[in-house]
C-alpha cells in the first residue's frame, strides 16, 4: 500500500509520471538539466549512479538511449522507480537496481556503458538535512566513489556528467584527472544574470584529449522572476519562449 507522503509527479519535457515521495529528495531543476547536458551517442547503454527515483535516467530514456539502468542503494526509492518504469511502459530500456555503488564491479564488468550521469550529494560537511539525509550529504558515498566508479564504469571514449557546487569545482576536478576522466564540457548555471553561479554542469571524456569548451551560462530566471528562454527550452517548453 502506498504512503500518503508519496505522490505522481510529471517529468517535464516529456509525458513520463514519475513517483516520489516527499520524505525522501524529490527532482528538482538540476536534474532536468543534467539530463539534457550530456553527448547521447546512438543505441546508448547509460548508468545513473545514485538515481534515487529516477528522474535523470526517465528524461534520458525519452531523450532515446537504448538501455538506461539507475542504481541506488536506497530500497523504497528503488522501489518508486520501478514503479514508475511499469507505470510508464518502459520495462524493456530502463531498469532500477539497489546495490551500492563502491561495489558495482561485482554487477557489471568494465567499461559496460557509453554514459555515465550522476547527481551526487553536494554536502560532505554543515548542517545536516532531516530529509533526504543521504541524498544530500555523503553518507552512503563520497564525490570519489562516484568517479571511481564512472571511471571503471565508462567506455573508453564514453561519458561521464555531473552536477555539482561551485564550491567543489577544484575537487570535481583533481578527481578527473585522477581517474582518467578529461573535462570536456561545462556549463556555469546561474538563478540570475547578476548572482553567482549555484551549480555547474561538466562532462568528461574517458581517455580524452585536452580541450575544455566553457559553453555561456545558464541564467535560469529573467530579471522579473520568470522562467529565462534557456530554462525553458532545457525543460521542453520551447514555444513559451517566443
Amino acid at each position: 500500500m502506498s504512503k500518503a507522503t508519496e505522490r505522481c509527479d510529471s517529468l517535464p519535457g516529456c509525458n513520463y509520471a514519475i513517483w516520489q515521495d516527499s520524505e525522501e529528495f524529490c527532482f528538482t531543476t538540476d536534474a532536468v538539466f543534467l539530463a539534457a547536458f550530456p553527448h547521447l551517442v546512438r543505441q546508448a547503454r547509460v548508468l545513473e549512479l545514485g538515481a534515487g527515483t529516477g528522474a535523470i535516467s526517465l528524461l534520458l530514456a525519452a531523450r532515446g538511449a537504448a538501455q538506461v539502468v539507475g542504481v541506488d542503494c536506497n530500497p523504497h526509492v528503488v522501489e518508486l522507480m520501478r514503479r514508475s518504469i511499469a507505470a510508464n511502459g518502459l520495462e524493456e530500456c530502463v531498469s532500477a537496481e539497489l546495490a551500492d555503488l563502491r561495489e558495482l564491479k561485482a554487477l557489471y564488468r568494465s567499461e559496460s556503458f557509453d554514459l555515465i550521469a550522476a547527481n551526487p550529494p553536494y554536502r560532505n560537511s554543515g548542517k545536516v538535512r532531516r530529509v533526504a539525509t543521504a541524498a544530500c550529504h555523503e553518507l552512503t558515498a563520497t564525490l570519489e566513489d562516484f568517479f571511481r566508479a564512472a571511471a571503471y564504469l565508462v567506455k573508453y571514449r564514453g561519458r561521464f556528467a555531473i552536477v555539482q557546487l561551485p564550491e567543489r569545482f577544484t575537487e570535481c576536478m583533481e578527481l578527473a584527472l585522477k581517474y582518467g576522466l578529461q573535462p570536456k564540457k561545462l556549463q556555469w548555471v546561474h538563478a540570475f544574470a547578476d548572482k553567482p553561479a549555484w551549480i555547474f554542469l561538466m562532462e568528461m571524456v574517458k581517455g580524452g584529449s585536452y580541450g575544455l569548451e566553457v559553453l555561456p551560462p545558464l541564467i535560469m530566471y529573467n530579471e522579473d522572476g520568470s522562467h529565462s528562454k534557456q530554462t525553458l527550452e532545457y525543460y521542453g517548453m520551447a514555444e513559451e519562449a517566443e
